[in-house]
């Protein structure tokens, strides 16, 4: 029984000593919690660096940081500015620790360091990110050059015609067809940008087929508008790639520009089950009105060429 109440008296003890002689080290050990503090400013501010670097690096790729990276740097800044202050704190009041200052000043300050450290070296070891960039966002359809576009009423008619089947639920496929040199790629174009500036699509993505369609370069046009990038080797292994890209798209128009004959859409990755179901619409530009019923679109529109009055008043215009 004697046993048993050393051994609780032992236990007891320790609860209490313990925790005294931990806190007791604040009072004596400034000048160690002073070095390790400034060893881990400095261990922190080298990783800072290290990762500024490599920011700087992925800017200059177009690649976007992630946001918990840029987090990071702002509140590793802030903490080595706290860790500055109070390390100018401590050596300010040096002859505190020297017993000219009260003992409460000493323990408040040392423990301050103490946590400090702690801190930095736990920010320190948050440096490696799973994720460190991501691509960014091309500005798509935006890009697209059309300054000094000149609405004419043949232009106005068929963009009207645009805007108004693109709003329409049950049209998901519309032919815009003319000469070559009418305008057509400008005008939808235009559309295009109106589309994405009105909400009226989440994202517009534009490709060129030409005369002689080279798949594998459609798919590449793309994918680079879609922002991800794609590794399979197959024509195939790249539409079905496509295909789930675009199926995570809840509104979006396609434009496929300069169609001159019957065009799989699949084997670039565009399923019409995805029209079908309203997450995406389709505008084709062609100069041959055959293309319209040989891609079963719903809804044809005619883009004249202009009259030789107009071309001139438009080319004069140009020159003002």
């Amino acid at each position: 029984m004697t046993e048993v109440g050393i051994s609780i008296v032992t236990k007891v003890a320790e609860y209490l000593v313990q925790p005294i002689i931990h806190q007791g080290q604040y009072l004596f050990c400034a000048n160690k919690f002073l070095k390790n503090l400034e060893n881990k400013k400095k261990q922190l501010m080298s990783t800072r660096d290290i990762v500024l670097k490599l920011v700087e690096e992925a800017r200059r790729k177009t690649e976007r940081v992630e946001d918990v990276v840029l987090k990071w740097l702002i509140e590793v800044q802030t903490l080595l500015e706290e860790a500055e202050k109070l390390e100018q704190q401590v050596k300010a009041n040096n002859s505190c620790f020297q017993g000219q200052c009260p003992t409460w000043r000493r323990y408040h300050l040392c423990k301050d360091m103490v946590e400090k450290t702690k801190v930095m070296i736990e920010f320190d070891n948050k440096s490696n990110f799973k994720t460190f960039v991501c691509l960014a966002t091309l500005p798509g359809i935006e890009y697209s050059y059309s300054e000094g576009f000149t609405f004419f009423e043949l232009t106005k008619l068929a963009y009207a015609q645009l805007w108004e089947a693109l709003q329409d639920n049950v049209v998901y496929r519309i032919a815009l067809f003319g000469l070559g040199g009418s305008g057509k790629t400008t005008l939808v174009t235009e559309v295009g940008k109106k589309s994405k500036e009105s909400n009226l699509f989440d994202r517009v993505v534009a490709v060129t087929v030409s005369q002689i369609p080279n798949v594998r370069n459609i798919q590449g046009q793309m994918a680079d508008m879609l922002n991800f990038k794609l590794e399979e080797e197959t024509e195939k292994g790249r539409s079905q790639r496509l295909h789930m890209r675009l199926k995570e798209e809840k509104r979006i128009l396609i434009i496929v520009d300069d169609v001159w004959g019957e065009f799989n859409l699949k084997d670039i990755g565009i399923d019409l089950d995805m029209c079908h179901s309203g997450s995406c619409k389709i505008i084709l530009t062609t100069r041959r009105q055959q293309v319209y019923t040989l891609m079963d679109c719903q809804k044809k529109i005619w883009l004249d060429l202009l009259n030789e009055d107009k071309a001139w008043a438009s080319f004069k215009s140009m020159l003002t």
